[in-house]
């Protein structure tokens, strides 16, 4: 299903039945990201995630001894 920008309705066909509007062309995918800008994203996530974790835990950890 298609949504039109404009009025906000879902529809199968090409051109809006509400406003008539007929859909743009598909734009160009972007660019592919540089490599070493997807390794430092991988790596953030790998490190942040369980930090994250740890502090829940940690803090959990200490709200339990009070």
């Amino acid at each position: 299903m298609k949504y039109c920008k404009q009025c906000g309705v879902l529809y199968t066909t090409d051109v809006c039945p509400k406003c008539g509007v007929a859909t743009p062309d598909e734009q160009e995918p972007a660019p592919p990201a540089e490599p070493k800008t997807v390794r430092n994203q991988w790596i953030a996530l790998v490190v942040a995630i369980p930090a994250a974790i740890l502090l829940i835990m940690g803090v959990l950890h200490i709200l339990r001894l009070f």
